[in-house]
């Protein structure tokens, strides 16, 4: 049989100052502790127990949203909280605080825990001492492979405490700090006139939180964008790369269709028009048009100079009557001015019309322009043109329709992700210093 593991005993002294009972958790490996009574700061490395520091008025104090000897488990191991302090930085005048907690497992050592606006974070000692990268221009350290952008240095100041601590903890500790993110982690430094330690944090939810001690009550709401808090918008590449598939089957479906259009010229003539010279409209000879339904193109090209033309146009199916009437007008200008020369409009032009049976059709042609007054019929102008009909003709200007919104999703999502990273960075003083209070209790 498995020998068991010894359970977590709890010590209990009396406070030096107040006389009151303080419990202490942490098996011996606690170096000092804060009297729930007085909140006096005791030395509790040995059975001697000294006063570290006393206060002489009345100092404000603050209940732990996780109270202290609640066990919850991290990594599927218990682990108790044994401490809690507050410590706060003022930036811009304006001071803001956020809650430590001290967690004490006997055979896996202390972790702890930070919340700040309902934001929280699971935290680890490093095991080796990162190392600085400025290689994109910006302050960074890598660790593991992983690269930590600095977001703020800042000078934290403890302004309370409670339970106890495996460091000499004293009211008004101050230290300065540096926080680099690469989310969900970050990487933090604390430097006194001692020493320089390194944490790395993982942000968590408060839900986890509260389901891992199984408390009761719900867990604050998360407030803002905080530093290493997880992008919900997630990574764009996946849309990128889905927009990039279907950008990749859209080209093959328009060249494959390209090359499966027949193109088949149906009918062509040249013809010629005069204004005022008679009745303009006219039919053309019976044509055929082979296969099923399909597409018809008529191209119109003319010789014309510095006029337009419109032509009127109905393409009839023989045996059923059936009219498809469509019409264009083609223009073309050119001249000169301080510019230099310039055109406007093309001597030819196209029009399509889906959906039309195979069948005996013919084309009936009304062309119209502006007669030129004082002109008789001999020396009126005169435009020539072609009429070509061709059927199943590759249409591929859908294809560069539909493409742009194939970009809407992940244009969409950038921009999303995009908005997210700027309130986390808006947030950020990687260059300055976010002091602490000046105040100090005595």
């Amino acid at each position: 049989m498995a020998a068991e593991r010894p359970q977590p005993k709890i010590r209990a002294i009396d406070c030096p100052n107040c006389g009151g009972a303080v419990q202490l958790r942490g098996m011996g490996t606690s170096l000092s502790a804060a009297c729930p009574s007085c909140l006096s700061i005791l030395d509790v490395s040995d059975k001697r127990v000294e006063v570290l520091q006393r206060f002489g008025k009345k100092t404000e104090r603050f209940k732990p949203k996780i109270p202290l000897g609640s066990r919850g488990k991290f990594d599927g191991q218990p682990y108790e909280a044994i401490g809690f302090q507050r410590r706060t930085i003022v930036a811009d005048g304006t001071e803001y605080s956020w809650d430590e907690y001290v967690l004490y497992n006997p055979f896996r050592g202390f972790r702890y825990l930070s919340e700040y606006a309902g934001h929280w974070n699971d935290i680890l000692p490093v095991t080796a001492l990162p190392a600085a990268d400025n290689s994109m221009g910006h302050a960074a350290v890598s660790y593991e492979r992983q690269k930590y952008k600095l977001f703020q240095t800042s000078n934290p100041k403890t302004t309370f405490v409670l339970g106890e601590f495996p460091w000499r903890v004293l009211l008004n500790d101050q230290v300065t700090a540096r926080d680099f993110v690469n989310p969900p982690y970050s990487l933090a430094s604390e430097t006194d006139e001692n020493e320089t330690t390194w944490s790395k944090a993982q942000y968590i939810s408060g839900k986890d939180v509260w389901a891992a001690f199984q408390l009761k009550d719900s867990p604050p709401p998360a407030n803002g964008v905080y530093s290493n808090q997880p992008n919900p918008h997630g990574s764009t590449k996946p849309l990128w790369g889905l927009m990039g598939a279907f950008t990749i089957l859209l080209l093959l479906t328009m060249i494959i269709t390209s090359i499966m259009a027949t193109g088949e010229t149906a009918f062509q003539s040249r013809y010629y028009f005069i204004p005022g010279s008679g009745e303009p409209s006219f039919v053309t000879p019976v044509f055929d048009l082979k296969g099923g339904e399909t597409n018809v193109e008529v191209e119109i090209k003319t010789d014309m100079q510095n006029d337009w033309m419109y032509l009127g146009l109905a393409l009839i199916n023989e045996q059923t009557g059936t009219a498809y009437d469509f019409g264009k007008e083609v223009s073309y200008y050119t001249g000169s001015d301080s510019d230099g020369n310039w055109t406007e409009g093309d001597r030819a032009d196209s029009v399509s019309i889906g959906g039309v049976q195979g069948g005996k059709y013919y084309l009936r042609i009304e062309p119209e322009m502006e007669k030129t007054l004082g002109t008789g019929v001999f020396n009126a102008k005169r435009v020539n043109y072609e009429i070509k009909l061709r059927r199943d003709v590759a249409v591929i200007w859908p294809y560069f329709v539909v493409w742009p919104f194939l970009l809407i999703p992940p244009l969409w999502a950038m921009i999303r992700r995009y908005g997210f990273e700027s309130k986390r960075w808006a947030e950020s003083d990687p260059s300055g210093i976010a002091e602490s209070e000046d105040e100090d209790d005595d």
